[in-house]
This record gives structure tokens, sequence and C-alpha cells, in this order.
């Protein structure tokens, strides 16, 4: 039998996926997503194409119809999917996942993962900053009105003040906070595309809970001191938030 029957060479590239699962690992992302989105025995579960999904943000930033592709290339087991589940990663099946996603107890998941990644990289809450954008589509979207689904918002893509200076484009409103801490995302919103650029309010209440001596808002719509909350006043400020 000679050589060339003996092996066989299957390439894969590895990229920056072992850092990024690195991290991932230290978030406990792939575990919380198992958790939150039910798997009822399907070929390619909701959380193993989210895992997929995020992966790529970090990475190729590839549309859904081109995910499929774009894991091909790569080691599947880094991808948190087996040899056989590579197949089945197509855009119908990423499209249900991300369904699924929004029809999950969101609010939870994020809350738990974002507690989790405080804790697990000691991040220092002390003072925030939050800035708002907005994020241009081209196209009617007629349909992306607001209405609820599920009993759950949408986004309403509509004309509004354009940062990017193109008011014939529907947009969203997109509100991230960060932590001065080294600049990682503590909450990112949306909001319909007429609305005001608002500041952030829902955080405070987080980092309290998380860090005792609570936070202080700093916004580049102008500086805005905020009352420091102690864990006591988290609840509170929750419900009425």
């Amino acid at each position: 039998m000679g050589a060339s029957e003996q092996f066989r060479l299957d390439s894969r590239e590895l990229g920056g996926l072992p850092i990024v699962c690195h991290f991932l690992k230290r978030a406990g992302l792939d575990a919380l997503l198992e958790r939150y989105l039910p798997a009822s025995g399907l070929r390619l579960s909701p959380a193993a194409a989210i895992g997929v999904v995020v992966r790529n943000l970090c990475l190729g930033r590839e549309p859904v119809y081109g995910l499929g592709e774009w894991a091909s290339r790569f080691e599947p087991g880094l991808l948190g999917l087996g040899r056989e589940q590579l197949g089945a990663l197509n855009d119908d099946r990423v499209g249900r996942a991300l369904a699924c996603l929004f029809d999950a107890d969101r609010a939870s998941l994020l809350t738990e993962l974002l507690l989790g990644v405080i804790a697990e990289f000691e991040l220092d809450l002390s003072q925030l900053h939050n800035d708002s954008t907005s994020i241009t589509f081209s196209g009617a979207y007629a349909q992306a009105d607001g209405r609820p689904r599920g009993g759950k918002p949408t986004p309403a893509i509509t004309f509004g003040h354009n940062k990017d200076h193109r008011p014939d484009l529907k947009q969203l409103l997109w509100i991230l906070t960060v932590c001065a801490d080294e600049a990682v995302p503590i909450e990112a919103v949306h909001a319909r595309g007429d609305g005001p650029h608002r500041r952030a309010r829902r955080t405070l209440p987080l980092c309290a809970a998380a860090q005792p001596q609570g936070g202080r808002l700093v916004s580049r719509l102008g500086a805005e001191p905020q009352p420091r909350l102690g864990r006591g006043d988290a609840s509170t400020a929750a419900a009425s938030g």
C-alpha cells in the first residue's frame, strides 16, 4: 500500500479562534447558552449555532448565509461543533437559533454572563462611560416598526438624526456603556431610530450589586454625576428603572 493510500491530508485553519475560545471559556458563555436555549434533540442545537455566530462576530463578521462556508475552514472543535454538526450549519438553522435566542430570557442570561465576567476578570466598575450612535440600514424595513413579538418589543428601524449624514436612510440607535477599566462593554442596548440619544439607565443598579462602591456615569453627551448606590439600593433602583 502506497503512502498516498495510507494517509489523507486534512487542513484546518486556527486563526485567532484559540484566543477567542480561551476568553469565551473564562466567561462561561457556551455553558450559559446551553442552559438558556433548549436543544430538543436537534441535529444542531441553538446554543451551538449561536456559539458559532459569536465567534464569527469576533473574527470574521460574515453574513448569516456565509457562516457555513466560513466555519468549514476551521477546526470544528474550536467552533464548539462536532464534525457531523459542521455540515448542518446553514442560514436556516442559524436563523431559527437567533429566533430562539430572542424568545429566551435574555435579560437573565446577559446579567448572569456579565456578573460572571466582572468576577472572573476582577473588573473595576467605579467609573463607567456611555455613548450612543446610529446604525444605518438600506431598505424599506416596513415591518420593523417596534411591534411586539411574544410579548417583547422589537427594533423600530425608522428615520432620525443620522450620524452617518444619510437622512435618506433608516436607522437604529445603539447605546453602549463600558467600564473605564480596559473599556470592557457592560451594557449595550438599541432604541428606535427617531428616539433621543439617551444615557444608559439600567447599568448602575447592576454595578451596585456587583461592586459595593457603585459607579459614576461619565457620558460623552455631557458629564452627569449619578448617585452612588449601595447593594441595598440595587433592587429598588432596578424596579423603578
